[in-house]
């Protein structure tokens, strides 16, 4: 199926129909990384209007009750290179900037998400049985490991999932331990910077393994 059908069995009825530009979603849906590249330089931000997160507000109207908040993170660029296991363009993603727990700008309220969809990014990578790098990479990039709610799942309805045992045991194990005080420094800067001007990283005053170490090379 192309990518709108794919979303529509999702729990999405109406994908993406407010989005000017969806070129990042198919990206990310067949796993195109020159393409996904490409849109992500400067220029083409402003010649798309390319994310690499969703706006929360699908509609030009931002106020109640024509405001529609986002209800599931299937219509997310992030989301749909985890679904389809395209380890590269998902961290080219977290490179260029998206935001590890719910690949969206804005606050979110996950009570509105439909009932059975994943809660948050790092969840959508256990349930869709990604490898152990995804969950290492939303690990390295800061996702919050406390909003996957697996303590509060059953045997039961862990035995639905099709979870890869490596990628749990590191989500385990990255969840038991504090963060090294190095990565926490390194997402500190780059949350500081903004996603908009991480590209002007490699022009910043410091010597090449430092920024190197904040781009993720």
């Amino acid at each position: 199926p192309n990518l709108k059908e794919w979303l529509r069995e999702q729990f999405c009825d109406h994908p993406l129909e407010h989005c000017e530009d969806t070129r990042l979603h198919d990206a990310a849906y067949v796993g195109d990384l020159q393409t996904l590249r490409t849109l992500l330089q400067e220029e083409s931000y402003r010649r798309y209007g390319a994310d690499v997160d969703v706006n929360h507000h699908l509609t030009p109207d931002l106020q109640p009750p024509f405001s529609r908040r986002l209800t599931s993170l299937v219509v997310c660029p992030l989301y749909i290179s985890a679904a389809y296991h395209n380890l590269q363009c998902f961290k080219l993603l977290l490179q260029a900037g998206a935001n590890p727990d719910f690949n969206c700008n804005g606050p979110v309220n996950t009570q509105g998400f439909y009932r059975g969809s994943p809660g948050c990014v790092m969840d959508a990578v256990l349930r869709h049985g990604c490898e152990a790098a995804f969950v290492s990479l939303l690990v390295e990039f800061g996702a919050n490991l406390n909003l996957v709610k697996w303590e509060s799942l059953g045997p039961e309805a862990r035995g639905r999932r099709k979870v890869d045992p490596e990628a749990l045991q590191v989500f385990k194990e990255a969840r038991s331990v504090p963060r090294a005080l190095l990565n926490l420094c390194r997402v500190a800067v780059r949350r500081a910077l903004g996603k908009y001007r991480l590209h002007l990283i490699p022009s910043l005053p410091l010597p090449d393994p430092v920024k190197k170490f904040l781009l993720y090379e």
